[in-house]
């Protein structure tokens, strides 16, 4: 037995009256991480502060005081709540286990510090929104030093990632030349010791976990749990695999109040995507499961109107509408619901026609995020995209015509990819219809070998000669470092009525109409163009601008 789990059973923590059965932390802030460098090249900053719509107003009203505005935002908290803490928590208690939670790290010291004078069996890391093993690790660090009789308990998709790598490296279908790169972020692909004392392996993993809490109660050795893995002898011992029975994913709002105004719920409509682009490296993680719309509706209902009557959802699925008909079925749904709501979510632009646009902008959809991912009809087709450039302008055609907002991606690199190309999907850029009732915005991310995408397979780094992991690569057309340069050199050439994309932001703001966000976001991308121009007369006339437009 380890001896952290040595030393908290024989105390018996979980068997004292009022005590927490388990803190759960819901990750941290969330951030963006690898190829940030050139994207942040293309924002504007205000004394180091991302220039977000929500930053602006608040920058606009404190007299251009930028500390002043981040505090006031700091105030206001995050447009978002995250769906595992919440989701977490109430299984646990429908099993009969006492739960607190922690939502965010950074922001919720003083919560945290609450909680384990709790004293709590046992502290759970959920990884939803911690894509790195480093990450993972620094939060268990910090909580050892506050707690370190407490055993922590990391779980979630990061680290069912890990266990299928390693599979993948076991079968050799990854070559032990990637070994040292594919352990710099993952966990037991090396022997590498973590903070965290026992980690959770299952693509769901809800049911085991509430037996390990269990069996910490019970003054048993969770390590001998299928399903767990630990470290122990200077290697991973990890435990056969089973498959959990299936929940739907669904929290009850009404037990979870929301203080600041227009805040966006999750809500996850189903599981897994049933399309196979070759780059993604989610494909086959979980099996595929819509939820009846009656029980998404039911869902949403649970949730808080803001002080203009609407309620506020973010689906969290990486598809939405798996098809035409689940685009019907699910909207038909929400209007016949009655609900006033405001949306945002994912989507295949090939299933967007005028017909689902209308339904969609009906039920209050504000924007819909999209993975076009290139302009070139032959990396599309290489990609496994099964859309044209053409067919891409007419979703956003219809989009835009109904006055839905749109957030695309981008890659750059995959393999095949060459200067050209790469124009392409500028060119596809810059004919985005942007004179309608809609801001669109985009991101461009350069192409990354990930182990468990189909490009990443053996057959498929033969066919391109493609070498490396990660954001280090080269193929038979392009290096990861020529991608960088046309990567940034596409920002460049981008139209200034299309807005690069800022984390958190979303395209609304109290007081504003579309048509003055979108003069706001031209004027940003205008000031972030002469972000090293030494002459302040030629930036002066558009701050003036820029404030005209939020006051």
């Amino acid at each position: 037995m380890c001896n952290i789990f040595n030393d908290l059973l024989t105390e018996k923590n979980g068997n004292r009256p009022g005590a927490l059965d388990a803190l759960i932390i819901g990750g941290d802030v969330p951030g963006e991480y690898l190829g940030k460098d050139v994207r942040e090249k293309m924002r504007l900053t205000i004394d180091g502060y991302p220039a977000s719509l929500r930053f602006m107003q608040q920058y606009f009203m404190h007299d251009r005081n930028a500390e002043a505005a981040q505090a006031e935002l700091l105030r206001d908290g995050l447009p978002f709540v995250s769906l595992n803490g919440p989701y977490l928590c109430e299984f646990l208690e429908s099993r009969g286990l006492h739960a607190g939670l922690v939502p965010l790290l950074s922001t919720g010291k003083e919560l945290l510090t609450q909680m384990l004078a709790q004293k709590p069996a046992v502290i759970v890391i959920s990884t939803t929104f911690l894509p790195f093993a480093e990450h993972i690790d620094a939060i268990a660090a910090a909580v050892k030093k506050i707690a370190p009789q407490i055993p922590v308990i990391a779980g979630g998709i990061q680290v069912w990632k890990s266990f299928r790598h390693n599979c993948l490296l076991n079968e050799g279908i990854i070559g032990p030349n990637l070994r040292e790169a594919i352990s710099e972020h993952n966990y037991f692909t090396s022997n590498r010791p973590s903070p965290v004392d026992l980690f959770l392996v299952n693509a769901a993993g809800e049911h085991t976990l509430a037996r390990i809490i269990e069996s910490v109660k019970n003054g048993d050795d969770p390590a001998a749990l299928p399903n767990v893995a630990v470290f122990r002898d200077g290697a991973w011992q990890i435990n056969p695999v089973e498959p959990e029975p299936y929940r739907e994913v669904k929290v009850d709002w009404h037990k979870w109040p929301q203080t600041a105004q227009r805040v966006y719920h999750p809500i996850q409509a189903g599981q897994g995507c049933g399309f196979e682009c070759a780059f993604c490296d989610f494909r086959g993680l979980r099996a595929i499961r819509l939820r009846p719309a009656a029980s998404i509706v039911a869902e949403i209902r649970t949730m808080p109107e803001d002080s203009d009557g609407f309620r506020r959802v973010y689906f969290t699925d990486d598809n939405l509408f798996t098809s035409r008909t689940r685009a019907r079925e699910l909207c038909n749904a929400l209007l016949k619901s009655g609900m006033r709501l405001r949306w945002r979510g994912m989507a295949r632009i090939s299933i967007i026609d005028d017909e689902i646009a209308e339904l969609m902008a009906q039920t209050g959809c504000i924007e819909v995020l999209l993975g076009i991912e290139s302009g070139d009809p032959n990396i599309l087709q290489a990609m496994g995209k099964n859309v044209s450039p053409e067919q891409i302008l007419d979703g956003l055609e219809c989009l835009t015509r109904h006055g839905i907002n749109t957030k695309s991606t981008f890659i750059v690199g995959f393999p095949g990819e060459t200067a050209a190309t790469v124009r392409n999907t500028v060119e596809l850029l810059n004919a985005y219809p942007t004179e309608g009732p809609a801001l669109h915005r985009y991101l461009i991310f350069r192409f990354g070998v990930l182990p468990l995408s189909r490009i990443a397979m053996p057959d498929q780094r033969e066919k391109y000669g493609l070498e490396g992991y990660g954001y280090h690569w080269r193929h038979s057309t392009m290096t990861s470092e020529e991608a960088a340069v046309l990567q940034e050199q596409a920002h460049h050439q981008i139209k200034e009525t299309l807005s690069p994309s800022y984390l958190l932001e979303v395209p609304e703001l109290p007081g504003l109409d579309i048509e003055a966000i979108k003069r706001a976001a031209v004027l940003r991308n205008r000031l972030a163009a002469l972000r090293n121009e030494a002459d302040e007369n030629l930036k002066k006339p558009l701050w003036d601008k820029l404030e005209a437009v939020f006051t």
